[in-house]
């Protein structure tokens, strides 16, 4: 008997308990795949709901499925809205006024900010506020910023058919493969920031002929966008921070070409010494890949010639890690290389004299050295 009432019980949770408690029915709703933010233009919108007039300061750009070209329940077509207002919110109530669905961001995989808005302390510091705030918002969706503005993005015609949305997240993806390709989420973007005082990078996705691209970092200072790094940059970024996946570098050996491919990259800091008043730091960088292009005739099954290859590959790494290093000390005063990170994690005491005034120290009191340390494994099956 106790276990017949048991069982009435679940049954009835189960009926009375259950159920889908959205009032907004998947018909309604405007699932939205991506939104570009960029600095408004042109007059404020009048209007009546506001006690005092508010400068419209961006305009939003949505991007959603178009569900009315969709065939065999497969959507490849996608459709953008746009709205101007002086906050996320008040956009998202003019939108509605003229839009019959209601937005859902469950599914939002993107989020781009142009330069002009990249540009504005003030404004990137309120949208990332708006979307780290917003429990609508999901953190993992991979943040870019792009050279001009955010909605022309959204224009872009890849010549790969599918949504536009998951085009960007596959490039973003293929960062295991090529150094150049930056991923970042929304909940690492903001993290870094807030972390470095205001100092990090985020991947730029641009315009190209066969869709968009990304291959480049741009550079951020007190939450202020200061430039776009060039390759080279973008790869020794990457290799100082730990965050290389996997790539190529390209060396010559005489007149051949020689492409080494790295599925790893590992990087290490150490303190070595302090010493009258300078603070001298080191990078140890090791890789471990393969040489599968040469040319017919030659022959690379050979220590000395593997071992002079190695030094070649190491050369190039040191010395464009090198070049940005000094870049980042003289040049642009912005420790980008970790290194705030790296003394108050394993050296507080150091980082507690140095922290009053880190800026000084960083241009100034701090030697950094950069070793590389290449291995060949593999070259390929013909030898």
């Amino acid at each position: 008997m106790r276990k017949a009432k048991t069982l009435f019980i679940l049954l009835g949770c189960m009926l009375f308990l259950s159920g889908c408690w959205d009032k907004v029915e998947i018909e309604d709703r405007a699932f939205v795949l991506a939104i570009g933010v960029d600095k408004a233009e042109g007059p404020s919108e009048k209007s009546e709901d506001l006690v005092t007039e508010a400068e419209d300061k961006y305009l939003f750009t949505f991007v959603n499925p178009d569900t009315a070209k969709a065939e065999e329940g497969k959507v490849n077509e996608y459709v953008t809205f746009q709205v101007q207002a002086p906050s996320y919110t008040l956009g998202i109530t003019r939108l509605l006024q003229s839009f019959s669905k209601f937005h859902t961001y469950e599914h939002t995989k993107v989020l781009i900010f142009g330069r002009q808005l990249m540009e504005d302390p003030l404004l990137l510091k309120s949208m990332l506020d708006n979307f780290g705030r917003g429990h609508q918002f999901n953190s993992s969706m991979y943040v870019f910023t792009t050279n001009n503005r955010a909605s022309d993005i959204f224009e872009a015609k890849p010549k790969m058919k599918g949504l536009l949305a998951y085009y960007i997240t596959g490039i973003a993806d293929n960062e295991k493969y090529a150094t150049r390709v930056g991923k970042v989420t929304f909940l690492n973007f903001t993290r870094q920031l807030f972390d470095n005082n205001g100092d990090g990078v985020i991947p730029s996705l641009d315009p190209h002929e066969n869709g968009l691209t990304s291959s480049y970092l741009a550079m951020i200072k007190g939450y202020k966008y200061i430039r776009h790094m060039d390759g080279r940059e973008t790869k020794a970024w990457k290799w100082l921070n730990g965050e290389a996946k996997g790539g190529i570098i390209e060396i010559q050996d005489g007149d051949i070409s020689v492409p080494y491919n790295y599925p790893s990259f590992k990087r290490d800091i150490y303190l070595d010494k302090i010493e009258n008043n300078k603070i001298y730091i080191t990078y140890d960088l090791e890789t471990e890949g393969s040489v599968e292009e040469y040319i017919i005739d030659k022959k690379l099954l050979d220590n000395d010639k593997l071992q002079q290859l190695e030094r070649k590959i190491e050369q190039v790494i040191e010395n464009d890690c090198k070049d940005f290093v000094k870049k980042m000390q003289e040049e642009y005063n912005v420790d980008l290389l970790g290194l705030r990170d790296y003394l108050y994690k394993f050296h507080p005491r150091v980082y507690e004299d140095v922290m009053k005034d880190f800026d000084k120290h960083f241009q100034d009191n701090i030697v950094i050295n950069v070793k590389a340390d290449v291995k060949i494994r593999r070259i390929g099956k013909i030898e």
